[in-house]
């Protein structure tokens, strides 16, 4: 499992107050579940938002040097509070079930491969 500290969580934030409520949401139980990848380069939580429904936030680091984080949340910050906190939930070594990676994914990955 990855590895973070609050100096690289703080580094990829837009601003210290998506970093206060990430912490916050992480520290609060926000996820109702947590998953990643069987490599280790992919990781997805379903997270409580002030909707009716989860915000589905996930963390893709197929490239080490350019984490792309992607939400359900209509934040238009980038990452998100809830990227962030998924960030907190690694860090923290909260247990991540095992899963596959979305196809969608694997089709965006693909994607951009072609565009290289």
């Amino acid at each position: 499992m990855r590895t973070f500290s609050e100096q690289q969580i703080v580094a990829l934030a837009p601003n210290a107050n998506a970093v206060s409520n990430g912490r916050e949401i992480s520290n609060g139980g926000g996820f109702v579940s947590r998953m990643r990848s069987e490599d280790d380069t992919f990781y997805m939580g379903e997270c409580k938002g002030s909707g009716k429904s989860n915000y589905v936030v996930s963390a893709d680091f197929v490239e080490e040097d350019k984490p792309v984080f992607r939400c359900s949340c209509p934040s238009r910050q980038f990452p998100c509070k809830h990227s962030l906190a998924l960030l907190f939930e690694i860090s923290l070594k909260k247990e991540f079930a095992v899963g596959e990676i979305p196809e969608e994914i694997q089709k965006k990955r693909e994607a951009k491969e072609r565009k290289k």
